[in-house]
């Protein structure tokens, strides 16, 4: 089967690869569409994230939907012939961690697109039947793998435990964070504000549930905030960005007592954070780490078209063409949000 895979920054290509057989607990899926994520970037342009490298050509690629064409002795076998969304991290399930109901942290976590593991920037794919999640036929194929992001902006949003009319600010309006403004919105966030460094990710902020966005490059973060909240802050700051700057943007943007939710991947091993301010503040820092259990409830806000993914999906390549897709991304041309790989 036809593949693509990473053999150096900036260097992808495509090659054969083994078509893969399912085990006895799997789904084969033909792949039809995959999107192009903000940690596949990473990998694409520096060849890890923090100490994740990679260090043999791989595949990337973690947000993916296709249809079943077969499974194993111990799947569900009407899972056949249906089109499904991934839940992509596939834990041990045996763990302390899977049986306290942490399974994304799961230490022994089979992650695809990420080093060793190839993912799913290719033709087929065998995956854990547990984690297939069937969509309605209305749902075209790109919209499904948008349950992923999706997923993620339920789960940052979920540890925020938000309150109907709080105040909240997001940082960075790609793809997670205009996804979770919708789903903030929907969580009763009375005033939301959103800030990015792309003037054309503001506009689109204030299409997708941002009360109050602006151009970080032009505002200063903080003092915007801050001014528009006569000095108190927002009640949760939500980093969304892919930056080393935005946690400490974020503790200075709260409220006293207040939370922030670090959910953006710089990439680094370590980021600054003004630990004096976060002190005296004493405010709860909340990382994120992509979803648990949030996939139903994210089909259900998707398939009730109470969040609109189909407009964030800007772009469409097909396999052969990703390298151009992610240099597309990368460099944020063409006003792009999200690029889809599409078969």
């Amino acid at each position: 089967m036809k593949a693509v895979k990473w053999f150096g920054p900036h260097d992808m290509r495509t090659v054969d690869v083994e078509k893969p057989v399912p085990k006895p607990h799997e789904a084969l899926i033909r792949i039809e569409s995959t999107g192009v994520c903000g940690s596949d970037l990473h990998y694409y342009s520096d060849g890890r994230i923090g100490q994740a490298t990679i260090t043999e050509p791989l595949i990337l690629g973690h947000e993916y939907a296709g249809l079943v064409e077969a499974v194993g002795a111990e799947a569900d076998p009407s899972l056949v012939g249906k089109r499904v969304a991934v839940e992509p991290g596939i834990p041990c399930l045996h763990c302390e961690w899977c049986h306290t109901g942490h399974y994304n942290v799961c230490p022994d976590m089979v992650f695809p697109g990420g080093p060793p593991h190839d993912g799913a920037l290719c033709e087929y794919i065998a995956v854990h039947a547990r984690f297939c999640f069937p969509v309605p036929d209305s749902m075209s194929a790109a919209e499904a793998a948008m349950l992923e992001p999706l997923a993620v902006a339920v789960h940052t949003v979920e540890l925020a435990g938000l309150k109907p009319g709080e105040s909240a600010a997001i940082l960075g309006l790609g793809p997670i964070g205009l996804l979770t403004a919708q789903v903030a919105k929907l969580a009763g966030v009375s005033l939301l504000f959103g800030t990015d460094l792309e003037q054309y990710r503001v506009a689109a902020g204030a299409k997708h549930g941002v009360d109050k966005a602006f151009n970080a490059s032009s505002h200063d973060t903080v003092e915007t905030i801050l001014s528009e909240t006569n000095g108190r802050g927002v009640d949760v700051v939500f980093d969304c960005a892919r930056s080393s700057v935005t946690p400490s943007l974020a503790c200075r943007a709260v409220r006293p007592a207040g939370r922030v939710i670090l959910t953006g991947i710089s990439g680094t091993e370590e980021d600054p954070l003004p630990v004096s301010v976060a002190r005296r503040k004493e405010l709860t820092l909340q990382w994120c780490r992509r979803f648990c259990f949030d996939y139903p409830r994210s089909l259900a806000l998707l398939a009730s078209g109470r969040v609109d993914v189909a407009s964030l999906v800007t772009h469409s390549y097909a396999l052969e063409q990703a390298g151009e897709a992610f240099d597309l991304v990368l460099n944020f041309r063409d006003n792009v949000l999200k690029a889809s790989i599409d078969q």
